[in-house]
């Protein structure tokens, strides 16, 4: 991964206050697109944003827990948003395609990445250097493009048949509660 980004660092370690920007904790990055800001934090008013900002493509690597050390996360939310310091902000440069980029790191596994994590008894770490280290292949950006358009087409059908899923799960329940 060493030549595949812009920006590879650690998010920032907030004090909290009643800002617009939002902070993301690594327990809310819970991996591919999907977020949990049932509990949403914001930094103080203070708060000065650098490169560390994050922008639309940026994976979200949670660098530290057993349990959440390794999970991806990719970024695609508008507003102004930080990552906390257990998160490391891995930006792609105009070799990889976020999606793509997300999509390899999820296929090594979540399991694989925290088993590269130093430390022990919960407080294991992710540290730069050995995020570094992670690799996998990276076609032109063409093939990526059709990778991650045949992936996508096949997450559309998923989620199709989890719906699908739902509702017979529904219509069976009600006819059990209906007749028995």
């Amino acid at each position: 991964m060493s030549e595949l980004y812009i920006l590879l660092k650690r998010g920032k370690s907030p004090k909290y206050g009643n800002s617009n920007i939002q902070v993301i904790k690594s327990g809310q990055a819970r991996g591919y697109s999907q977020f949990d800001f049932s509990q949403p934090a914001f930094v103080r008013e203070d708060f000065v944003l650098d490169e560390r900002k994050l922008q639309k493509g940026d994976i979200l690597i949670n660098s530290t827990g057993v349990g959440t050390a390794g999970r991806v996360t990719l970024f695609e939310l508008e507003g102004d948003f930080v990552a906390d310091n257990h998160i490391t902000i891995f930006r792609p440069n105009e070799k990889l395609i976020s999606k793509f980029g997300l999509y390899s790191l999820a296929n090594i596994g979540f399991k694989t990445i925290e088993s590269m994590a130093n430390g022990a008894s919960g407080q294991i770490e992710l540290t730069i250097d050995t995020i570094k280290t992670i690799s996998f292949l990276v076609p032109p950006l063409a093939k990526q493009q059709e990778i991650v358009s045949e992936i996508e087409g096949y997450e559309v059908e998923i989620t199709k048949l989890e719906q699908i899923m739902a509702q017979s799960s529904q219509k069976k329940k009600a006819i059990l509660e209906k007749y028995l």
